[in-house]
Protein backbone atom coordinates (compact mmCIF):
# COMPACT_ATOMS: atom_id res chain seq x y z
CA UNK A 1 0.00 0.00 0.00
CA UNK A 2 1.39 3.28 -0.76
CA UNK A 3 0.79 6.50 1.01
CA UNK A 4 0.67 10.18 0.79
CA UNK A 5 1.21 12.33 2.89
CA UNK A 6 0.34 15.88 3.52
CA UNK A 7 2.18 17.92 6.23
CA UNK A 8 0.44 20.47 8.14
CA UNK A 9 3.40 23.42 9.09
CA UNK A 10 4.82 22.90 12.94
CA UNK A 11 4.07 26.07 13.49
CA UNK A 12 6.39 25.84 16.72
CA UNK A 13 8.51 23.34 18.56
CA UNK A 14 7.08 21.69 21.79
CA UNK A 15 3.67 21.56 20.04
CA UNK A 16 2.84 25.12 20.41
CA UNK A 17 -1.15 25.68 19.14
CA UNK A 18 -1.53 22.26 20.19
CA UNK A 19 -0.47 20.92 23.31
CA UNK A 20 -1.25 22.87 26.78
CA UNK A 21 2.50 24.08 27.27
CA UNK A 22 1.88 27.50 28.89
CA UNK A 23 0.63 28.76 32.42
CA UNK A 24 -1.22 32.12 31.94
CA UNK A 25 -1.70 35.40 33.31
CA UNK A 26 -5.39 37.77 33.48
CA UNK A 27 -5.80 41.03 32.77
CA UNK A 28 -8.84 42.97 32.74
CA UNK A 29 -8.90 46.12 30.35
CA UNK A 30 -11.39 48.76 29.14
CA UNK A 31 -11.88 48.61 25.31
CA UNK A 32 -14.52 50.89 24.84
CA UNK A 33 -17.56 52.99 25.75
CA UNK A 34 -20.89 52.90 24.58
CA UNK A 35 -24.53 53.81 26.09
CA UNK A 36 -27.30 50.96 27.09
CA UNK A 37 -30.73 50.46 25.84
CA UNK A 38 -31.78 52.52 28.57
CA UNK A 39 -29.41 55.49 28.04
CA UNK A 40 -26.88 54.77 30.49
CA UNK A 41 -23.42 55.05 30.13
CA UNK A 42 -21.34 51.54 29.61
CA UNK A 43 -17.70 50.65 30.09
CA UNK A 44 -16.90 47.73 28.10
CA UNK A 45 -14.17 45.61 29.25
CA UNK A 46 -12.12 42.49 27.89
CA UNK A 47 -10.69 39.97 30.21
CA UNK A 48 -7.07 38.80 28.16
CA UNK A 49 -5.73 35.49 28.99
CA UNK A 50 -2.58 35.82 27.99
CA UNK A 51 0.54 32.86 27.80
CA UNK A 52 2.91 33.32 30.60
CA UNK A 53 6.28 33.46 30.50
CA UNK A 54 6.29 33.67 26.85
CA UNK A 55 8.65 35.80 24.84
CA UNK A 56 7.05 35.51 21.26
CA UNK A 57 5.21 38.53 20.39
CA UNK A 58 3.18 38.00 17.21
CA UNK A 59 0.48 35.49 18.49
CA UNK A 60 -2.91 34.77 17.61
CA UNK A 61 -6.12 36.07 18.90
CA UNK A 62 -9.09 34.05 19.67
CA UNK A 63 -12.34 36.96 21.15
CA UNK A 64 -15.02 34.67 22.53
CA UNK A 65 -18.56 35.99 23.47
CA UNK A 66 -20.87 34.65 26.20
CA UNK A 67 -24.70 33.58 25.33
CA UNK A 68 -27.45 34.51 26.90
CA UNK A 69 -29.83 35.74 24.35
CA UNK A 70 -28.90 39.75 24.37
CA UNK A 71 -30.51 39.48 27.92
CA UNK A 72 -28.40 37.78 30.27
CA UNK A 73 -24.37 36.70 30.42
CA UNK A 74 -21.07 38.47 30.91
CA UNK A 75 -17.86 38.42 29.75
CA UNK A 76 -17.31 35.97 33.18
CA UNK A 77 -19.46 33.00 31.94
CA UNK A 78 -17.96 29.41 33.09
CA UNK A 79 -18.13 28.22 29.57
CA UNK A 80 -15.95 30.91 27.63
CA UNK A 81 -13.95 31.60 30.13
CA UNK A 82 -13.03 27.31 30.25
CA UNK A 83 -12.84 28.02 26.25
CA UNK A 84 -10.35 31.05 26.55
CA UNK A 85 -8.22 29.32 29.34
CA UNK A 86 -7.67 26.39 27.56
CA UNK A 87 -6.20 27.93 24.42
CA UNK A 88 -4.49 30.24 26.57
CA UNK A 89 -2.14 27.06 27.62
CA UNK A 90 -2.12 26.47 23.77
CA UNK A 91 -0.23 29.68 22.87
CA UNK A 92 -3.18 31.90 21.84
CA UNK A 93 -3.84 35.06 23.51
CA UNK A 94 -7.45 35.25 24.14
CA UNK A 95 -10.32 37.53 25.84
CA UNK A 96 -13.32 36.83 26.60
CA UNK A 97 -15.25 40.30 26.07
CA UNK A 98 -18.48 42.81 27.30
CA UNK A 99 -21.15 43.40 25.12
CA UNK A 100 -24.14 45.74 26.15
CA UNK A 101 -27.12 43.44 27.00
CA UNK A 102 -30.93 44.50 27.57
CA UNK A 103 -34.49 44.80 25.52
CA UNK A 104 -37.01 46.99 25.85
CA UNK A 105 -39.90 44.49 24.57
CA UNK A 106 -39.92 40.88 23.47
CA UNK A 107 -40.06 41.65 19.86
CA UNK A 108 -37.88 40.80 16.84
CA UNK A 109 -37.36 43.67 15.87
CA UNK A 110 -35.89 44.97 19.15
CA UNK A 111 -34.18 41.47 19.70
CA UNK A 112 -32.06 42.48 16.19
CA UNK A 113 -31.10 46.25 17.52
CA UNK A 114 -30.13 44.14 20.36
CA UNK A 115 -27.60 42.16 18.20
CA UNK A 116 -26.88 45.24 16.16
CA UNK A 117 -25.43 46.72 19.30
CA UNK A 118 -23.48 43.78 20.39
CA UNK A 119 -22.14 43.78 16.63
CA UNK A 120 -20.90 47.32 17.12
CA UNK A 121 -19.29 46.52 20.15
CA UNK A 122 -17.37 43.73 19.35
CA UNK A 123 -15.99 45.30 15.96
CA UNK A 124 -15.18 48.42 18.87
CA UNK A 125 -13.10 45.38 20.34
CA UNK A 126 -11.18 44.15 17.10
CA UNK A 127 -10.51 48.00 16.66
CA UNK A 128 -9.13 48.25 19.39
CA UNK A 129 -6.70 45.22 19.39
CA UNK A 130 -5.37 46.92 15.97
CA UNK A 131 -4.73 50.31 17.34
CA UNK A 132 -2.79 48.41 20.20
CA UNK A 133 -0.58 47.55 18.40
CA UNK A 134 -0.17 50.59 15.82
CA UNK A 135 -0.11 52.83 18.94
CA UNK A 136 0.62 50.72 22.28
CA UNK A 137 3.54 48.94 21.21
CA UNK A 138 1.66 45.86 20.97
CA UNK A 139 1.41 45.63 24.76
CA UNK A 140 -0.42 41.56 24.52
CA UNK A 141 2.10 40.45 21.46
CA UNK A 142 -0.10 39.77 18.94
CA UNK A 143 -0.78 39.15 15.33
CA UNK A 144 -3.52 41.19 14.10
CA UNK A 145 -3.87 38.99 10.81
CA UNK A 146 -5.02 35.90 12.40
CA UNK A 147 -7.66 37.30 15.06
CA UNK A 148 -10.64 34.63 15.10
CA UNK A 149 -13.55 35.57 16.93
CA UNK A 150 -16.87 33.37 18.14
CA UNK A 151 -18.92 32.53 21.12
CA UNK A 152 -21.78 30.17 21.85
CA UNK A 153 -25.48 30.86 21.07
CA UNK A 154 -26.34 34.93 20.85
CA UNK A 155 -22.00 35.06 21.05
CA UNK A 156 -22.18 33.37 17.63
CA UNK A 157 -24.79 35.38 15.95
CA UNK A 158 -23.15 38.63 17.31
CA UNK A 159 -19.90 36.84 15.66
CA UNK A 160 -21.50 36.33 12.41
CA UNK A 161 -23.17 38.90 11.84
CA UNK A 162 -20.28 40.95 12.67
CA UNK A 163 -18.39 38.70 9.73
CA UNK A 164 -21.00 38.93 7.26
CA UNK A 165 -23.61 41.67 7.48
CA UNK A 166 -21.55 44.44 5.64
CA UNK A 167 -24.18 47.17 4.92
CA UNK A 168 -27.30 48.51 5.55
CA UNK A 169 -28.96 46.87 2.24
CA UNK A 170 -28.17 43.60 3.78
CA UNK A 171 -30.13 43.49 7.24
CA UNK A 172 -32.84 45.12 5.04
CA UNK A 173 -33.39 41.60 3.90
CA UNK A 174 -34.51 40.72 7.02
CA UNK A 175 -38.42 42.54 6.69
CA UNK A 176 -38.41 42.76 11.08
CA UNK A 177 -35.22 44.70 10.82
CA UNK A 178 -35.09 48.77 11.23
CA UNK A 179 -32.19 49.93 8.90
CA UNK A 180 -32.66 53.59 10.63
CA UNK A 181 -32.03 52.51 14.19
CA UNK A 182 -28.77 51.07 12.51
CA UNK A 183 -27.88 54.17 10.80
CA UNK A 184 -28.20 56.29 14.14
CA UNK A 185 -26.43 54.21 15.82
CA UNK A 186 -23.21 54.49 13.62
CA UNK A 187 -24.26 52.80 10.98
CA UNK A 188 -22.11 48.81 10.08
CA UNK A 189 -18.78 49.96 12.54
CA UNK A 190 -21.24 51.78 15.46
CA UNK A 191 -19.71 53.88 17.89
CA UNK A 192 -18.26 52.14 20.71
CA UNK A 193 -14.75 53.27 20.44
CA UNK A 194 -11.39 53.28 18.02
CA UNK A 195 -12.65 54.98 15.06
CA UNK A 196 -9.90 54.91 12.29
CA UNK A 197 -9.03 51.06 12.36
CA UNK A 198 -10.62 48.16 10.74
CA UNK A 199 -12.89 45.52 12.09
CA UNK A 200 -12.19 42.66 10.18
CA UNK A 201 -10.99 39.48 11.30
CA UNK A 202 -10.13 36.28 10.01
CA UNK A 203 -12.21 33.51 11.15
CA UNK A 204 -15.32 33.10 12.65
CA UNK A 205 -16.63 29.80 14.85
CA UNK A 206 -20.45 29.78 16.15
CA UNK A 207 -21.19 27.12 19.26
CA UNK A 208 -25.03 26.71 19.15
CA UNK A 209 -25.57 29.97 16.92
CA UNK A 210 -27.23 30.92 13.91
CA UNK A 211 -27.32 33.94 11.24
CA UNK A 212 -30.00 35.96 10.17
CA UNK A 213 -29.71 35.85 6.65
CA UNK A 214 -27.31 32.56 5.20
CA UNK A 215 -27.20 34.88 1.63
CA UNK A 216 -24.50 37.56 3.72
CA UNK A 217 -22.08 34.74 3.62
CA UNK A 218 -20.33 35.45 0.45
CA UNK A 219 -16.75 35.45 -0.81
CA UNK A 220 -14.42 38.70 0.20
CA UNK A 221 -15.76 38.97 3.42
CA UNK A 222 -14.77 36.69 6.94
CA UNK A 223 -12.74 34.23 4.60
CA UNK A 224 -12.81 31.18 7.12
CA UNK A 225 -15.96 29.99 8.77
CA UNK A 226 -16.88 26.74 11.27
CA UNK A 227 -19.69 25.67 13.38
CA UNK A 228 -20.99 23.75 15.92
CA UNK A 229 -24.99 22.52 16.69
CA UNK A 230 -27.02 20.24 17.92
CA UNK A 231 -29.93 18.31 16.04
CA UNK A 232 -32.09 18.65 18.80
CA UNK A 233 -31.55 22.53 19.63
CA UNK A 234 -35.06 23.91 20.12
CA UNK A 235 -33.64 27.27 20.78
CA UNK A 236 -31.49 27.75 17.87
CA UNK A 237 -32.27 26.08 14.82
CA UNK A 238 -29.69 23.32 13.64
CA UNK A 239 -31.53 23.76 10.18
CA UNK A 240 -33.84 26.41 9.79
CA UNK A 241 -36.55 27.86 12.06
CA UNK A 242 -38.05 30.42 14.09
CA UNK A 243 -36.56 32.04 17.22
CA UNK A 244 -38.44 31.15 20.25
CA UNK A 245 -41.09 33.84 21.69
CA UNK A 246 -39.90 36.57 18.92
CA UNK A 247 -40.37 34.35 15.99
CA UNK A 248 -37.67 35.54 14.09
CA UNK A 249 -36.43 33.21 11.21
CA UNK A 250 -32.92 32.20 11.42
CA UNK A 251 -30.32 29.60 9.58
CA UNK A 252 -28.13 27.37 12.04
CA UNK A 253 -25.14 25.37 11.57
CA UNK A 254 -26.08 23.32 8.90
CA UNK A 255 -27.18 26.00 6.71
CA UNK A 256 -24.48 28.01 7.28
CA UNK A 257 -21.98 25.26 6.70
CA UNK A 258 -23.93 24.23 3.45
CA UNK A 259 -23.57 27.65 2.00
CA UNK A 260 -20.04 28.95 3.14
CA UNK A 261 -19.40 25.13 1.51
CA UNK A 262 -21.04 26.01 -1.74
CA UNK A 263 -19.16 29.94 -1.87
CA UNK A 264 -16.13 28.07 -1.59
CA UNK A 265 -15.36 29.31 1.92
CA UNK A 266 -13.28 27.28 4.53
CA UNK A 267 -15.95 25.31 6.47
CA UNK A 268 -16.62 22.75 8.47
CA UNK A 269 -19.52 21.75 10.49
CA UNK A 270 -19.52 19.27 13.66
CA UNK A 271 -22.63 17.99 14.27
CA UNK A 272 -24.28 16.80 17.59
CA UNK A 273 -26.51 14.02 17.04
CA UNK A 274 -29.69 14.58 19.32
CA UNK A 275 -28.23 17.05 21.75
CA UNK A 276 -29.95 20.47 22.58
CA UNK A 277 -29.04 24.21 23.13
CA UNK A 278 -25.00 24.90 24.35
CA UNK A 279 -25.03 21.40 25.05
CA UNK A 280 -21.13 22.37 26.60
CA UNK A 281 -21.95 24.52 28.92
CA UNK A 282 -23.47 27.30 30.50
CA UNK A 283 -22.92 30.26 32.52
CA UNK A 284 -22.48 28.66 35.45
CA UNK A 285 -21.21 25.62 34.25
CA UNK A 286 -19.29 22.98 32.05
CA UNK A 287 -20.10 19.51 30.58
CA UNK A 288 -17.36 18.19 30.38
CA UNK A 289 -17.61 15.27 27.56
CA UNK A 290 -19.30 17.93 24.97
CA UNK A 291 -16.83 20.85 25.76
CA UNK A 292 -13.84 18.23 24.87
CA UNK A 293 -15.62 18.14 21.50
CA UNK A 294 -15.67 21.95 21.72
CA UNK A 295 -11.69 21.91 22.53
CA UNK A 296 -10.82 19.51 19.66
CA UNK A 297 -13.05 20.69 16.97
CA UNK A 298 -11.89 24.21 17.27
CA UNK A 299 -8.38 23.40 18.13
CA UNK A 300 -8.17 21.38 15.39
CA UNK A 301 -9.52 24.48 12.94
CA UNK A 302 -7.29 27.10 14.47
CA UNK A 303 -4.17 24.95 14.04
CA UNK A 304 -5.49 24.90 10.52
CA UNK A 305 -6.32 28.86 10.38
CA UNK A 306 -2.61 29.08 11.58
CA UNK A 307 -0.88 27.10 8.84
CA UNK A 308 0.36 29.38 6.31
CA UNK A 309 1.25 26.94 3.87
CA UNK A 310 1.21 23.10 3.42
CA UNK A 311 3.89 21.01 0.93
CA UNK A 312 2.79 17.57 -0.19
CA UNK A 313 5.90 14.78 0.37
CA UNK A 314 6.75 12.62 -1.75
CA UNK A 315 4.98 8.78 -1.30
CA UNK A 316 6.78 6.71 1.34
CA UNK A 317 7.50 3.13 1.01
CA UNK A 318 5.38 0.39 1.45
CA UNK A 319 3.83 -0.12 4.80
CA UNK A 320 3.46 3.20 7.76
CA UNK A 321 5.05 6.20 7.18
CA UNK A 322 6.22 5.90 10.63
CA UNK A 323 6.24 2.83 13.15
CA UNK A 324 4.02 3.07 16.29
CA UNK A 325 0.59 4.50 17.68
CA UNK A 326 -0.38 7.74 16.73
CA UNK A 327 -3.73 9.87 17.96
CA UNK A 328 -5.81 10.15 15.30
CA UNK A 329 -8.69 12.78 14.73
CA UNK A 330 -11.33 13.52 11.72
CA UNK A 331 -10.71 16.07 9.45
CA UNK A 332 -13.69 17.95 10.92
CA UNK A 333 -11.82 17.17 14.68
CA UNK A 334 -13.26 14.51 15.97
CA UNK A 335 -10.97 12.76 18.34
CA UNK A 336 -11.01 8.96 17.19
CA UNK A 337 -7.92 7.36 19.84
CA UNK A 338 -5.15 5.98 18.89
CA UNK A 339 -4.43 3.38 15.99
CA UNK A 340 -1.85 1.85 13.91
CA UNK A 341 -1.70 3.48 10.37
CA UNK A 342 -2.69 0.13 9.11
CA UNK A 343 -5.63 0.30 11.17
CA UNK A 344 -7.46 3.03 9.35
CA UNK A 345 -9.77 3.10 6.78
CA UNK A 346 -9.46 4.93 3.27
CA UNK A 347 -10.21 8.29 3.84
CA UNK A 348 -8.17 11.32 5.43
CA UNK A 349 -7.15 11.63 8.39
CA UNK A 350 -5.30 13.56 10.85
CA UNK A 351 -2.15 11.62 12.69
CA UNK A 352 0.11 13.08 15.69
CA UNK A 353 2.65 11.21 16.43
CA UNK A 354 4.09 10.53 20.21
CA UNK A 355 6.99 13.12 19.37
CA UNK A 356 4.55 16.14 18.55
CA UNK A 357 4.47 16.10 14.59
CA UNK A 358 0.91 16.11 13.16
CA UNK A 359 0.58 14.78 9.47
CA UNK A 360 -2.72 14.53 7.37
CA UNK A 361 -3.02 11.37 5.62
CA UNK A 362 -4.52 10.35 2.53
CA UNK A 363 -5.71 7.20 2.25
CA UNK A 364 -6.72 5.57 -1.26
Amino acid sequence: MRWCLLSGLLLAQSGRYWDSTFSWRVETQAYGSATSVFGTPVTLQANFFIPDPDTTNSRPVVVLLFGGGYISGSRNDSDITHIARYFAARGYVTATIDYRIGMTSATATEWIRASIRAMHDLKAFIRYLKRSVAVDGNPFGIDTSRIYVGGSSAGAFTALHAAYLTSAQELAMVPQADTSYLAAQGGIEGLSGNPGYSSRFAGVFSLSGAILKSDWIQPGKVPAVIAMHGTGDATVPYKQGLLPFIFLPAEGGYVIDSVAAARGLYHALFTWQGAGHVPYGTQQSVNPTYMQDVENFLRYHFYQWNSHSTSYLAPSTEGEPDPGYYEVWSMDGRFLGKKRVDELSSGAWVLRHRNGAIRRVYRP
